[in-house]
């Protein structure tokens, strides 16, 4: 069971899959309305959402060679 988070987080983990996806698709997928009512329109707080589901050990992180981040629900 996922322990209780707040609206934007559950909002970004519910993008999230087993399928690595870099952070501007998130981003697109999770689409403008889900963004705004979780208030993560800013893109820093769109990345720290995704950093802080990391710290919970609901997702990971993976760093291509091109710098690129790479996001999976764990």
């Amino acid at each position: 069971m996922t322990p209780a988070i707040d609206r934007g987080r559950r909002a970004v983990l519910d993008v999230l899959t087993d399928e690595p996806a870099s952070t501007s698709d998130l981003y697109d997928r999770m689409g403008y309305p889900a963004l705004m009512r979780a208030n993560l329109i800013p893109y820093p707080a769109f990345r720290e959402a995704l950093a802080a589901l990391e710290a919970e050990g609901l997702a990971e992180s993976i760093t291509t060679e091109g710098e690129a981040t790479l996001w999976r629900r764990v």
